[in-house]
């Protein structure tokens, strides 16, 4: 049994690792660029990080409409981190859980921890808004990335419009 090996496996049966290489040992993919698979797969946790934002903002405001249009925002990343999510597994990668995932939006959570007004909060989400589209731009810009691949992270981007 595990439980009673003294030096234990780093990955266990119950680990996302483990799961993936499962499904992987039993349907094997090709697999795609890595540098490619790694740069959606940051993406994959920046939309996370900016579900994870949009919804702590609409904890923050009193204004419940604003409160309604952040939840139905957060709602907006995750399904944008689903799409990426696809697009790694295609690849033949598996993307990050949220377990697993880093904080990308840095400057945006620092923000949040301190943010106690509905102003502040709005700034947060300026902030959060500008970091997310510079990781779109530099994802874009990589030249590892073929065309279909340019193609699908451009109209996953956030818009250069104003912000929420």
């Amino acid at each position: 049994m595990l439980e009673d090996d003294p030096y234990p496996p780093l990955i266990t049966p119950r680990s996302p690792s483990y799961e993936r290489a499962s499904r992987e040992f039993l349907h094997p993919t090709s697999t795609g660029n890595p540098q490619v698979i790694a740069i959606i797969a940051r993406l994959c946790e920046a939309e996370q990080n900016a579900s994870g934002v949009c919804a702590s903002v609409a904890r923050i405001v009193s204004d419940e409409a604003f409160a309604t249009q952040m939840r139905e925002r957060a709602g907006t990343h995750q399904a944008r981190k689903q799409a990426l999510a696809e697009l790694i597994e295609n690849l033949g990668g598996a993307a990050p859980t949220a377990e697993e995932g880093r904080q990308i939006l840095v400057q945006a959570i620092d923000a949040l921890e301190s943010a106690s007004s509905e102003l502040a909060a709005k700034q947060v989400l300026r902030v959060m808004r500008g970091e997310l589209r510079s990781e779109y731009d530099a994802a874009i810009a990589t030249p590892d990335l073929s065309d279909r691949q340019r193609a699908s992270l451009t109209q996953l981007a956030p818009d250069a419009g104003p912000s929420h």
